[in-house]
């Protein structure tokens, strides 16, 4: 069975290593914070427990696949890691948020190291260092190539649904459409019930729009109702639910804001596709983020 290095044992993380372990791979957690013990409440409320191994940065070990599970501003702080984990023969799966996977990783990595950027639909909350739980759906999507299939494979008769697709920058843009609206939650404090509110929901929409507008500029495709789909979404989630930049936001965290916006003016500049809303709102984002 290959060998796995995880650096980034957060909600995401530990609900993706799981699977892994149920899978029988050899899994090594690269984290600040030791746990012994891997402990996962699934979606049909049964917990799992496991074993779990747990090294710092600087020995973490050279494996057949490194996942780098931490968010898109955490990825400086896991070069020491990756150095280390990541050997001529290692595949690296990069689990994040945003459209820019390939760009983040490279200046960490040797270029030859085969890149897989994966797009994941796994609602999931970490209670403490090494305890996290996930619920439905359980998706991952991967670009149809040779590491992208490898990567699927490894999670064969698992939980984790992983689909390799001719298409990932439209499942990319896909998820940047969910993810990008919801900084109205960040912008205003309030909870999802803040779509009800006067003009609130006609700013989202306005993110949504440009998010749609760049992401077919850059490739993706998107069907007719995506804009609409995705409104009644927003409207009908229950009043008190957040998103994970939210939560950030409320404990003061460090909030994934370039990922989810920035990103929307950075791509809308270089594909000629004007942002005003997300031109307005990145900088309150920013100045949101920069005292945490």
């Amino acid at each position: 069975m290959p060998a796995v290095t995880l650096i980034g044992p957060g909600a995401i993380g530990l609900c993706v290593a799981s699977a892994l372990m149920d899978a029988g791979h050899d899994v090594t957690f690269v984290a600040r914070q030791p746990f012994g013990t891997l402990e996962i409440t699934r979606s049909d409320g049964e917990t799992r427990r496991y074993p779990a191994r747990v090294a710092d940065a600087g020995h973490a070990p050279k494996a057949d696949w490194v996942f780098l599970c931490v968010k898109t501003y955490q990825v400086a702080s896991a070069a020491e890691a990756l150095k280390a984990a990541v050997g001529p023969e290692t595949k690296v799966a990069v689990i994040q948020n945003g459209v820019e996977h390939l760009e983040n990783v490279a200046p960490f990595i040797d270029a030859a190291a085969p890149v897989v950027p994966v797009v994941i639909d796994l609602p999931a909350s970490r209670s403490g260092p090494g305890r996290a739980g996930f619920g439905n759906p359980s998706l991952a999507f991967v670009e149809d190539t040779e590491a992208g299939r490898a990567f699927r494979d490894l999670f064969a008769g698992t939980v984790l649904d992983v689909t390799a697709t001719p298409d990932l920058v439209s499942r990319m843009w896909r998820k940047l459409c969910i993810n990008a609206p919801g900084a109205v939650l960040c912008l205003t404090g309030k909870p999802m019930g803040v779509f009800h509110e006067p003009g609130i929901a006609d700013i989202a929409q306005a993110i949504l729009a440009e998010c749609v507008a760049v992401g077919r500029a850059a490739g993706a495709g998107f069907d007719g109702s995506v804009i609409e789909d995705q409104m009644a979404a927003f409207m009908n989630a229950r009043p008190g639910d957040g998103n994970s930049m939210f939560e950030d936001f409320k404990a003061g965290r460090p909030m994934e804001w370039d990922a989810r916006n920035g990103v929307i003016a950075r791509k809308g500049r270089l594909y000629g596709v004007p942002t005003p809303v997300s031109d307005f709102v990145v900088p309150i984002l920013r100045a949101q983020n920069s005292q945490r």
